[in-house]
């Protein structure tokens, strides 16, 4: 009887604080503290991987991965989320930037699916796209197309608050605008 007791109790204690489990793009109205919205239908499945690319004579790789990640705060809760970092290989082999060997989960230059973004009178959906050093501002990565085994990406604008004396001011104020390592247009076939 002890026995049963002692299984009952820990089965009573796990149901209580089981987590809830919703669609990924459920309305987070009264959700419940530490709720988890899961790609249940596996949406987010057909960006995940390596991706690469040419322009301009160099190389470019998109790792993109979907992680679990927590929402802190009043009422913390959890979602599958799209990170994602670059590496760009100059067409003397030289690496220009590469953040994908060392893959950074709490500050990736790719930070999750934007709302579906215009372009060409057409909604696209789109990569939050936080390119390093360029003083806060960010840019969507949108994708025009995607397959089994190619992604069309749309690089569109840089937007939100530039910082006070920002590194790149007399480059802005000279080219107009940010000295990105991104191509425009591009073509990624995944690896």
């Amino acid at each position: 009887m002890k026995k049963i007791s002692i299984i009952l109790l820990i089965l009573s204690v796990n149901f209580m604080f089981a987590q809830q489990i919703f669609p990924l793009n459920t309305p987070k109205i009264d959700r419940p503290n530490h709720a988890y919205y899961k790609d249940l239908d596996g949406e987010l499945n057909q960006y995940i991987g390596t991706w690469k690319g040419n322009w301009n004579g160099k190389t470019i790789y998109l790792e993109l991965k979907k992680i679990k990640y927590l929402y802190e705060g009043a009422d913390p809760y959890y979602k599958d989320k799209i990170l994602g970092e670059r590496k760009i290989i100059a067409s003397n082999g030289t690496v220009e930037i590469d953040r994908i060997t060392n893959f950074d989960y709490q500050h990736s230059e790719i930070w999750g699916m934007g709302i579906p973004t215009g372009v060409n009178g057409h909604n696209y959906p789109s990569l939050m796209f936080y390119p390093k050093n360029m003083c806060d501002m960010f840019a969507r990565l949108v994708i025009t197309n995607i397959t089994q085994n190619q992604m069309t990406l749309h690089l569109e604008g840089m937007m939100g608050h530039q910082k006070e004396n920002c590194i790149h001011d007399a480059y802005i104020h000279q080219h107009g605008e940010y000295p990105i390592n991104f191509p425009k247009d591009i073509v990624l076939t995944k690896q």
